[in-house]
Protein backbone atom coordinates (compact mmCIF):
# COMPACT_ATOMS: atom_id res chain seq x y z
CA UNK A 1 0.00 0.00 0.00
CA UNK A 2 1.60 3.24 -1.03
CA UNK A 3 2.37 5.65 1.68
CA UNK A 4 -0.66 8.27 2.18
CA UNK A 5 1.20 11.74 2.67
CA UNK A 6 3.59 11.04 -0.76
CA UNK A 7 1.23 13.88 -2.31
CA UNK A 8 2.33 16.33 0.26
CA UNK A 9 6.04 14.69 0.22
CA UNK A 10 5.69 15.22 -3.96
CA UNK A 11 4.56 18.91 -3.38
CA UNK A 12 7.23 19.54 -0.62
CA UNK A 13 10.10 18.28 -2.82
CA UNK A 14 9.10 20.89 -5.90
CA UNK A 15 8.81 23.67 -2.95
CA UNK A 16 12.63 22.94 -2.02
CA UNK A 17 13.51 23.02 -5.43
CA UNK A 18 12.70 26.51 -5.51
CA UNK A 19 14.45 27.17 -2.42
CA UNK A 20 17.51 25.46 -3.87
CA UNK A 21 17.55 27.35 -6.89
CA UNK A 22 17.25 30.43 -5.20
CA UNK A 23 20.34 29.41 -3.54
CA UNK A 24 22.43 28.67 -6.44
CA UNK A 25 21.81 30.75 -8.63
CA UNK A 26 24.57 32.97 -8.42
CA UNK A 27 27.89 31.55 -10.22
CA UNK A 28 29.79 31.52 -7.05
CA UNK A 29 27.84 30.76 -4.08
CA UNK A 30 29.48 31.49 -0.56
CA UNK A 31 30.46 28.63 1.77
CA UNK A 32 27.69 29.47 4.26
CA UNK A 33 24.95 29.26 1.64
CA UNK A 34 26.76 26.11 -0.03
CA UNK A 35 26.09 24.08 3.84
CA UNK A 36 22.74 25.62 3.63
CA UNK A 37 21.79 24.36 0.14
CA UNK A 38 23.45 20.95 1.20
CA UNK A 39 21.28 20.59 3.91
CA UNK A 40 18.42 21.23 1.40
CA UNK A 41 19.44 18.47 -0.58
CA UNK A 42 19.39 16.29 1.59
CA UNK A 43 16.11 16.32 2.37
CA UNK A 44 15.17 16.55 -1.13
CA UNK A 45 16.43 13.09 -1.19
CA UNK A 46 14.37 11.71 1.87
CA UNK A 47 11.24 13.39 0.53
CA UNK A 48 11.85 11.62 -2.54
CA UNK A 49 12.09 8.36 -0.27
CA UNK A 50 9.00 8.87 0.98
CA UNK A 51 7.62 9.50 -2.12
CA UNK A 52 8.13 5.82 -3.01
CA UNK A 53 7.67 4.03 0.44
CA UNK A 54 5.79 1.20 0.36
CA UNK A 55 4.20 1.53 3.86
CA UNK A 56 3.40 4.41 6.36
CA UNK A 57 6.17 3.32 8.68
CA UNK A 58 8.67 4.22 5.88
CA UNK A 59 7.28 6.68 4.44
CA UNK A 60 6.92 8.51 8.40
CA UNK A 61 10.60 7.40 8.34
CA UNK A 62 11.65 9.42 5.46
CA UNK A 63 9.44 12.23 6.35
CA UNK A 64 10.99 12.92 10.02
CA UNK A 65 14.71 12.37 8.18
CA UNK A 66 13.07 15.72 6.06
CA UNK A 67 12.06 17.19 9.37
CA UNK A 68 15.70 16.95 10.61
CA UNK A 69 17.44 18.24 7.89
CA UNK A 70 14.90 21.35 7.53
CA UNK A 71 15.38 22.16 11.10
CA UNK A 72 18.86 21.79 10.90
CA UNK A 73 18.70 24.51 8.02
CA UNK A 74 16.63 26.70 9.50
CA UNK A 75 18.98 27.29 12.20
CA UNK A 76 21.82 27.93 10.14
CA UNK A 77 19.75 30.19 7.86
CA UNK A 78 19.77 32.87 11.16
CA UNK A 79 23.93 32.55 11.09
CA UNK A 80 24.29 33.12 7.48
CA UNK A 81 26.64 36.30 7.28
CA UNK A 82 26.72 37.02 3.81
CA UNK A 83 24.09 38.86 1.47
CA UNK A 84 22.52 36.28 0.06
CA UNK A 85 19.48 37.50 -2.43
CA UNK A 86 18.31 33.47 -1.99
CA UNK A 87 18.00 33.51 2.26
CA UNK A 88 15.11 34.84 2.63
CA UNK A 89 13.42 33.19 -0.46
CA UNK A 90 15.05 29.59 1.08
CA UNK A 91 13.68 30.57 4.25
CA UNK A 92 10.05 31.38 3.09
CA UNK A 93 9.99 27.83 1.57
CA UNK A 94 11.36 26.09 4.40
CA UNK A 95 8.94 27.46 6.63
CA UNK A 96 5.89 26.27 4.01
CA UNK A 97 7.43 22.96 3.65
CA UNK A 98 7.94 22.57 7.14
CA UNK A 99 4.13 23.38 7.68
CA UNK A 100 2.92 20.71 5.38
CA UNK A 101 4.91 17.87 6.90
CA UNK A 102 4.50 18.77 10.16
CA UNK A 103 1.36 16.75 10.64
CA UNK A 104 2.65 13.71 8.64
CA UNK A 105 5.74 13.66 11.10
CA UNK A 106 3.31 14.52 14.56
CA UNK A 107 0.45 11.67 13.82
CA UNK A 108 1.52 9.86 17.04
CA UNK A 109 1.34 5.36 17.10
CA UNK A 110 0.25 4.10 20.27
CA UNK A 111 2.70 1.28 22.07
CA UNK A 112 2.37 -0.96 24.78
CA UNK A 113 2.12 0.61 28.08
CA UNK A 114 5.49 0.41 29.67
CA UNK A 115 6.41 1.37 33.35
CA UNK A 116 6.92 5.41 34.03
CA UNK A 117 7.14 7.26 37.05
CA UNK A 118 3.79 9.01 38.02
CA UNK A 119 3.12 13.04 37.03
CA UNK A 120 4.76 15.59 39.21
CA UNK A 121 2.97 18.41 40.34
CA UNK A 122 4.69 21.88 40.46
CA UNK A 123 4.96 24.09 43.77
CA UNK A 124 4.03 27.49 42.47
CA UNK A 125 6.61 29.91 42.55
CA UNK A 126 9.36 27.33 42.34
CA UNK A 127 11.63 25.37 39.69
CA UNK A 128 12.12 21.91 38.68
CA UNK A 129 15.62 21.09 38.29
CA UNK A 130 16.24 18.94 35.13
CA UNK A 131 18.93 17.67 33.29
CA UNK A 132 19.52 16.85 29.18
CA UNK A 133 22.66 15.63 28.64
CA UNK A 134 22.93 16.15 24.96
CA UNK A 135 25.10 14.22 22.30
CA UNK A 136 25.75 13.04 19.13
CA UNK A 137 23.16 9.84 19.75
CA UNK A 138 20.85 10.86 22.65
CA UNK A 139 17.45 11.18 23.01
CA UNK A 140 17.97 14.43 24.31
CA UNK A 141 18.16 16.90 21.81
CA UNK A 142 17.65 20.62 21.24
CA UNK A 143 14.64 21.76 19.18
CA UNK A 144 13.65 25.05 17.20
CA UNK A 145 10.80 26.08 15.70
CA UNK A 146 9.53 28.06 12.52
CA UNK A 147 11.45 30.81 12.93
CA UNK A 148 14.84 28.53 13.06
CA UNK A 149 16.27 30.81 15.89
CA UNK A 150 17.75 28.56 18.78
CA UNK A 151 16.85 31.36 21.25
CA UNK A 152 13.56 31.16 20.18
CA UNK A 153 13.34 27.15 20.75
CA UNK A 154 14.58 24.75 23.59
CA UNK A 155 15.70 21.78 24.70
CA UNK A 156 14.26 18.22 24.94
CA UNK A 157 14.81 15.95 27.94
CA UNK A 158 14.54 12.48 27.21
CA UNK A 159 12.64 11.00 30.39
CA UNK A 160 9.65 9.21 32.09
CA UNK A 161 9.17 12.15 34.39
CA UNK A 162 6.04 14.32 33.19
CA UNK A 163 5.10 17.55 34.37
CA UNK A 164 2.64 19.93 34.10
CA UNK A 165 2.45 22.12 30.68
CA UNK A 166 3.90 25.59 31.53
CA UNK A 167 5.85 24.63 34.76
CA UNK A 168 8.68 26.58 35.43
CA UNK A 169 12.15 24.60 35.10
CA UNK A 170 15.79 24.92 35.79
CA UNK A 171 17.73 22.63 32.88
CA UNK A 172 21.86 22.05 33.18
CA UNK A 173 22.35 21.74 29.62
CA UNK A 174 25.52 19.29 29.04
CA UNK A 175 27.21 18.93 25.56
CA UNK A 176 30.35 16.85 24.40
CA UNK A 177 33.36 18.19 25.87
CA UNK A 178 32.32 18.91 29.12
CA UNK A 179 30.56 22.33 27.91
CA UNK A 180 27.32 23.09 30.04
CA UNK A 181 24.68 25.49 31.46
CA UNK A 182 22.04 26.16 33.09
CA UNK A 183 19.34 27.37 31.66
CA UNK A 184 15.41 28.75 32.97
CA UNK A 185 12.76 27.18 30.61
CA UNK A 186 9.07 26.54 30.51
CA UNK A 187 7.37 23.27 29.79
CA UNK A 188 5.94 23.29 26.22
CA UNK A 189 5.22 20.09 25.38
CA UNK A 190 4.78 16.68 26.84
CA UNK A 191 5.88 13.49 24.78
CA UNK A 192 3.72 10.52 25.68
CA UNK A 193 5.37 6.80 26.81
CA UNK A 194 2.32 5.25 24.76
CA UNK A 195 3.74 7.09 21.43
CA UNK A 196 5.65 4.40 19.71
CA UNK A 197 6.90 6.93 17.59
CA UNK A 198 9.61 8.54 20.21
CA UNK A 199 11.09 8.15 23.47
CA UNK A 200 8.73 9.71 26.26
CA UNK A 201 9.98 13.13 27.70
CA UNK A 202 10.09 16.91 28.30
CA UNK A 203 10.42 19.88 25.89
CA UNK A 204 11.47 22.82 27.22
CA UNK A 205 11.66 26.33 25.76
CA UNK A 206 14.38 28.36 26.69
CA UNK A 207 12.83 31.51 28.91
CA UNK A 208 16.39 33.13 28.78
CA UNK A 209 19.69 32.45 26.77
CA UNK A 210 22.87 33.98 27.00
CA UNK A 211 25.43 34.83 24.01
CA UNK A 212 27.54 32.20 25.18
CA UNK A 213 25.20 29.43 25.76
CA UNK A 214 23.69 30.18 22.16
CA UNK A 215 27.12 30.17 20.75
CA UNK A 216 27.45 26.32 21.87
CA UNK A 217 24.61 25.21 21.21
CA UNK A 218 24.90 26.73 17.61
CA UNK A 219 27.78 24.85 17.11
CA UNK A 220 26.53 21.96 18.23
CA UNK A 221 23.44 21.72 16.19
CA UNK A 222 26.01 22.20 12.81
CA UNK A 223 26.78 18.57 13.53
CA UNK A 224 23.44 17.14 14.77
CA UNK A 225 20.52 18.13 13.34
CA UNK A 226 17.53 19.55 15.69
CA UNK A 227 14.48 18.48 16.32
CA UNK A 228 11.17 20.65 15.06
CA UNK A 229 8.42 21.95 17.35
CA UNK A 230 6.53 25.40 17.00
CA UNK A 231 6.08 26.55 20.25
Amino acid sequence: MPYPGAAAAAQSRELLGTALEALQKDPEVPEDVMTVASNIASAVGALFEAERASSEVDGKASIKHAMGSLSQTMALLQDVGTDHSGVSVATEKLAEVMGKLYPLASAPSVRPSRPSEAPRTSIPGTREQLEANVGATTESNFFVGFSGDISEGGVFVATYLTLPLDAKVDVLVTLPGGYESRIPGTVRFVRDPMDMDSEPGIGVAFDRLEAEARDLILRFIRKRPPLFFDT
